[in-house]
């Protein structure tokens, strides 16, 4: 695709894209915003390099898209002037807990996971520290026909808390800390149950909708059936082919689009690291 408002270099042929010629600490006029939000349906993943907003611009730009949505599990550190902005700064003393050594998509163990994220690095590494997006979509479609006439019609369980098991976060489990909120919460939790194959409600694409995160249980399946089977797709949603692994630079910033893609981020970095996360909510997958 073209766009007259800016220039996107296409990063790899399944998704991620780099634009340039846009400066987001300015308004963006209405056709500005159509292109870009057209780059993220055709890309998945889009950066803008070099940009020096606040975080109220960025709480703006977020809101073009939908209105941000609070974390689904556990209180990431907010910023006090802007709620809406989860604040995620981490280095060798405070690595990562939640998600680090899992591919995922967002807050997927909702009714309603979010639409997608818009991340902006303020404080980067010198090396370490990348991001992998996969596109679902390149990955379903590079399926056997057989094997999308396997899985059309399924449905599996997403459990946001799976992540915070004692066998996948030990640590959290050191003189019970942290145990109790994630009790607390559990009691009442239920598992979100999404089609597999999910469309996309503005293009149509299709896309695998699993992630090894918090998908547990395909609906109507012996378990061991669908270990195996969910085990098959998310080692086939690691292939290279489907992917873009992005180097963060300062002051880069990003919007995925998560109801076609999952991600991974790398913590190899022991230097300090900080980004600000906003997420969009999202509508229920069909």
């Amino acid at each position: 695709m073209t766009y007259e408002s800016f220039t996107l270099n296409e990063m790899s042929p399944a998704c991620g894209g780099i634009i340039e010629g846009i400066d987001l600490s300015q308004d963006l006029t209405n056709r500005q915003f159509d292109e870009i939000h057209d780059a993220l349906l055709d890309r998945t993943v889009i950066v803008f390099r070099d940009q020096h907003i606040t975080p109220d611009q960025q709480v703006a730009l977020a809101r073009r898209f939908g209105e941000p949505q609070p974390a689904a599990v556990s209180g990431f550190e907010k910023s006090a002037e802007n709620p809406e902005v989860d604040i995620l700064e981490y280095d060798a003393d405070n690595p990562p807990h939640v998600t680090r050594d899992l591919w995922h998509t967002d807050f997927v163990g909702t009714e309603r996971p979010t639409l997608g994220t818009v991340l902006y690095a303020k404080d980067i590494p010198p090396e370490g520290g990348d991001t992998i997006w996969v596109s679902t979509a390149a990955a379903y479609e590079a399926l056997s026909e057989r094997m999308k006439a396997h899985l059309d019609g399924l449905w599996a369980f997403h459990n946001s808390y799976q992540p915070y098991d004692e066998h996948v976060r030990p640590e959290m489990y050191e003189d019970e800390k942290g145990t109790d909120y994630i009790k607390s919460r559990r009691a009442t939790y239920r598992p979100a149950l999404h089609p597999m194959v999910r469309t996309h409600p503005v293009t149509g694409k299709q896309g695998l909708f699993v992630n090894e995160s918090m998908t547990s249980l395909i609906k109507d399946m012996d378990k061991r059936e669908s270990d195996f089977l969910l085990r098959y797709l998310f080692d086939y949603l690691r292939t290279p082919e489907f992917n873009y692994r992005h180097r963060w630079q300062t002051n880069d910033l990003a919007i995925w689009d998560n109801r076609l893609s999952l991600h991974y981020a790398l913590f190899d970095y022991t230097d300090h690291r900080l980004m600000h996360r906003i997420v969009i909510q999202g509508d229920v997958p069909y």
